[in-house]
């Protein structure tokens, strides 16, 4: 049996974010790697890690594109113990676990907990949730789909949006600093190719990659936000830069209803920002990034836009 430390060798920051030096120069093994990156956190003065996971012969490329993935609500922690619960989701999940060739190298960090340890499927979660690297991936996408027996939800007129620009409580934003020095220290360290830098993040993440892109618009070739709606005061940086979004909802999530996606994507229309798609997977709910991270067509399209 594999051993945690074989699977995820740990690469010490000296007190920052940077990774050790070889760790872009080790002989490829020609099979995909996931390391962690320690870092001490400004936001709470403790110790963390985040994942970086480099795809297949990964150092026979000179650059590779990197993608900035922030997770769920559900999946946040202590960035030490608890960080293999951002495996349960997203392209992580997909690349690591599901063993998909993914050409990107994906950072993964995790949100501490502020205030949100109490919540009650936090609280309750437990390790058998993690899902452990599969022998033979999953034959189909759709088949891991929780469906939801509800009907799909029309598109009634809202009058104001439950949360302001920062998005939900206690969410990424907080760390967005942080965040973006991740992105530096693996474009640095990693191969990366700073022209193809991509942000995607669901829920609580979704909101966080609509909060860091508007607050970073140029560090990004392409953004992806999954069941989480922008604020239209993300609208003008957003287009003032020409950042390409591909925004994704659930017709039948009733924790993001469908409404509260169009007072940002009015805005960038009437900005101007023609390079904006919106994709209301009608007969999903919530889980919706199941479909989205578990197809082929976000992945193209992101390779699609270097900046």
């Amino acid at each position: 049996m594999t051993t945690r430390r074989e699977l995820f060798p740990l690469i010490a920051g000296a007190g920052g974010l940077g990774a050790s030096a070889s760790a872009a120069t080790k002989p490829s093994t020609g099979e995909p790697e996931l390391r962690r990156v320690s870092y001490r956190s400004a936001r709470t003065g403790a110790e963390r890690d985040y994942f970086v996971y480099l795809p297949p012969n990964f150092t026979d490329r000179k650059s590779w594109p990197v993608m900035l993935f922030l997770h769920g609500n559900g999946e946040r922690g202590d960035g030490k113990a608890e960080l293999d619960y951002v495996l349960a989701h997203g392209p992580l999940y997909e690349a690591w676990c599901q063993k998909r060739d993914l050409p990107f190298v994906i950072i993964s960090p995790q949100l501490p907990m502020f205030g949100q340890g109490e919540v009650d499927y936090i609280k309750d979660r437990t390790p058998a949730q993690i899902p452990r690297r599969k022998a033979v991936p999953d034959a189909r996408a759709d088949e891991r789909l929780i469906r939801l027996d509800e009907p799909m939800r029309g598109k009634s007129p809202i009058a104001k949006l439950p949360d302001g620009p920062e998005g939900p409580v206690d969410g990424w934003n907080l760390i967005a600093d942080e965040l973006i020095a991740m992105v530096d220290a693996t474009v640095r360290d990693f191969r990366g190719d700073a022209k193809r830098v991509y942000l995607t993040g669901l829920s609580y993440g979704g909101f966080g990659a609509w909060y860091l892109a508007a607050s970073h618009p140029r560090k990004f070739a392409a953004v992806v936000p999954v069941v989480g709606y922008g604020h239209p005061d993300h609208a003008a940086p957003i287009a003032a830069a020409k950042l390409p979004l591909w925004v994704f909802g659930g017709g039948r999530d009733g924790v993001v209803p469908i409404p509260y996606f169009y007072p940002v994507l009015a805005r960038l229309e009437e900005l101007g920002h023609t390079s904006v798609r919106f994709t209301n997977e009608e007969d999903l709910g919530h889980f919706t990034w199941m479909r989205v991270y578990g197809g082929e067509d976000v992945y193209s399209w992101m390779l699609s836009h270097p900046r």
